[in-house]
């Protein structure tokens, strides 16, 4: 019998947007063989295309185009049927928005985005707002509900590009803003109603899903969690889903922020880490290592998660059967660590959390251009995602992990911070007044709270009132300036690129560093002290660059610049110097430790499982030997189990203090503390 989806933590999705250009395409398509691959794979959960972003339904449909390579076979539920007498968990793959099909059939339902294009290359738009293409998607999952699958993951359901159809500006309500400006709350209204028309059609595709097959778990792609504003999701994308799911192909820094994000937003563990065994997902033939597999599948592991791998199906319908004997003994291999998460499920669980605000992912580079002229770069749905949000979350996170300071995200939708004692805000400009408010509880409360540049300045609507409404936490006020573009903090003069906001402190606050600026406008082509660079003033400015402010029974620290965005030697230094002084530490010493490897902590009701993953940035990995580590573990485990080899070894304990050893360590390991 299969697994309940929340019980499969290896999954498998074949990628298949095979067009029926040619006669041969999917005509040597074999269920039997699909099947055949995937129990070769050792996944305990398959999802099966039923339909592409060309709009080629894999199944007879009534109402749509069915690929024509399959003269007529239900590949689809052929597999779905196999897969099951295998016990294989079967997930359906629709696809939304990208949908070339219901674009050609319905013109008057075509996104059409500010200059005027409907469509871009080889994928053809619908707009979400348009009656007529939401309706025909309904029709088509009624249609793939009929079949016995136990969950529909519905793809793209974000905005390809920014639409000005007629539907969307009579549902806008009032003219769409002529200029880019993200302190105009015009602009921000305008795109608040991207993300929440976005919000809601998910909602509608999911709540319609649910009412046809109440049992089934329905999710929506949430990658764009980390592109940006362009792409108009929210937080609402993963309040419609079961849980959080997508599918990413950047960096190791990339993955454990993503899963980690995953983690905060997923209604239902575990949250589920989608990336290609290519190198990317443009790349049909170049495969990925075993070890970056496996390195992959272990860190998702490590933050609680479901890992998943997408292959692409070739476009005569064959597979290629040596990844998935490689890919069988990679699952074979992370058996053990899986079994360890899974049962029963564990969640991140830290004492320092990184706040993302989806809110305040925006580029404000761009103010000042026309709406109409903008180009997005429709050309790549990744491209547009510039933001300094993410990267400095991503600054803060690979130094965190640098340090092995166990971290977990917090979200505009998270409400419990228990257990937490220090909470950093990166530029974290549009809050809300609830998230201001349990913010500023948290401080009042006793915890630490750590700041930087705009945030709060705005509400989520891009209302302010000229001062942080945070201000009185922070225990600064905003002057109404900013800074050049280049600025450095303290005596360390570290270096950081963008305009920051210039504040006055109040008379309790401690200033502990201040601004220095260049001596001549950055980048001036005429007046500058030196030709490539440009070097601070001699002498600092008034303006505070790091304060810090006793509020309630915690504490603010706010800095100005955007240290963490640069992640070099000189800026990484610095942030470790202030974590070491205001954040809890779980290592307390280590030996043989690389910065590369990352610890994180998960927690069920009854245990703690510290994970150890050697993710180094080029392989092969370089093996690990006798690493030491003393943990902060202040209840004494009743027992420790290795994962890796489920041997009980010694608790070595005493004082709140945890002493692990190994002897070697090559990608990873787990521990297993009982009772604890």
């Amino acid at each position: 019998m299969a697994k309940r989806l929340s019980h499969c933590f290896s999954r498998l999705l074949v990628d298949n947007h095979i067009t029926d250009e040619k006669a041969e395409f999917m005509s040597r398509f074999s269920a039997a063989e699909y099947v055949k691959m995937v129990k070769l794979a050792q996944c305990e959960s398959s999802m099966v295309y039923a339909c592409d972003h060309n709009g080629n339904c894999y199944y007879p449909t009534e109402v749509g185009h069915m690929h024509h390579g399959l003269k007529g076979r239900d590949a689809f539920g052929e597999v779905v049927k196999l897969l099951r007498a295998e016990a294989i968990t079967p997930i359906a793959y629709y696809t939304v928005n990208y949908h070339n099909d219901c674009a050609r059939r319905f013109p008057e339902a075509r996104i059409i985005d500010n200059v005027g294009i409907d469509h871009d290359g080889r994928y053809h738009y619908t707009c979400p707002n348009q009656r007529n293409a939401e309706n025909f998607y309904r029709a088509q999952i009624r249609e793939i509900l009929q079949y016995d699958v136990d969950g529909l993951f519905i793809d793209m359901t974000f905005w390809p590009s920014i639409c000005c159809c007629d539907a969307c500006q009579k549902k806008f309500g009032e003219p769409l803003p002529e200029t880019i400006d993200w302190d105009d709350p015009k602009w921000v209204r305008f795109q608040r109603f991207r993300e929440r028309s976005m919000a809601e059609f998910a909602q509608r595709m999911t709540d319609f899903a649910k009412s046809i097959k109440p049992e089934i778990s329905v999710v929506h792609q949430f990658s764009p969690v980390l592109h940006g504003w362009y792409l108009g999701q929210s937080s609402g994308i993963a309040a419609a889903s079961d849980y959080a799911s997508g599918d990413f192909y950047g960096s190791k820094s990339q993955q454990r922020f993503a899963v980690k994000a995953f983690d905060a937003y997923t209604q239902k563990p575990p949250f589920e880490f989608m990336t290609s065994r290519c190198v990317d997902l443009h790349d049909h033939t170049s495969g990925k290592s075993d070890e970056e597999l496996y390195l992959s599948a272990l860190t998702t592991l490590a933050n609680g998660g479901a890992y998943f791998f997408i292959d692409a199906i070739n476009p005569d319908g064959t597979m290629e059967s040596s990844f998935y004997g490689r890919l069988g003994k990679t699952n074979r291999e992370l058996t053990p660590f899986r079994e360890a998460v899974a049962d029963p499920a564990g969640r991140l669980t830290a004492e320092t959390a990184l706040y993302f605000s989806m809110a305040s992912c925006v580029d404000r580079r761009l103010n000042g251009e026309i709406f109409r002229n903008f180009d997005g770069g429709r050309a790549n749905n990744m491209q547009v995602r510039k933001n300094a949000v993410l990267d400095e979350c991503l600054g803060h996170a690979e130094a965190l992990n640098r340090v092995h300071i166990p971290w977990k995200v917090l979200t505009d939708q998270s409400r419990d911070f228990s257990g937490l004692e220090v909470i950093i805000v990166p530029q974290a400009a549009y809050l809300s007044g609830a998230e201001c408010g349990r913010l500023r509880q948290f401080v009042a409360d006793g915890g630490t709270l750590i700041a930087t540049g705009t945030t709060s300045l705005y509400d989520e609507n891009g209302n302010t009132s000229g001062n942080f409404a945070l201000a009185d936490v922070f225990g600064i006020d905003f002057t109404g300036k900013y800074s050049d573009k280049i600025t450095y903090t303290g005596s360390e003069k570290v270096l950081a690129e963008g305009n920051v906001p210039l504040v006055a402190a109040h008379p309790d606050t401690q200033v502990r560093a201040h601004l220095t600026f260049p001596d001549f406008p950055a980048f001036d082509p005429v007046h500058y002290a030196s030709i490539h660079s440009n070097p601070p003033s001699t002498t600092a400015s008034d303006y505070p660059a790091v304060t810090l402010h006793c509020f309630g029974k915690g504490r603010a620290l706010w800095m100005a610049a955007n240290i963490a965005t640069t992640r070099h030697f000189t800026q990484i230094e610095f942030l470790k110097m202030i974590y070491a002084e205001f954040l809890p530490k779980f290592v307390l010493s280590s030996k043989n430790l690389p910065e590369s490897a990352e610890v994180t902590v998960l927690k069920n009701d009854r245990d703690l499982i510290v994970a150890i993953v050697n993710l180094q940035d080029e392989f092969p990995v370089i093996p690990l030997k006798d690493v030491q580590l003393d943990l902060s573990v202040p209840q004494k485990p009743g027992k420790i189990v290795r994962v890796s080899d489920q041997r009980e070894i010694a608790v070595d304990w005493q004082n709140g203090i945890l002493h692990l050893e190994m002897k070697d360590l090559h990608y990873g390991e787990f521990f297993l503390l009982k009772n604890c």
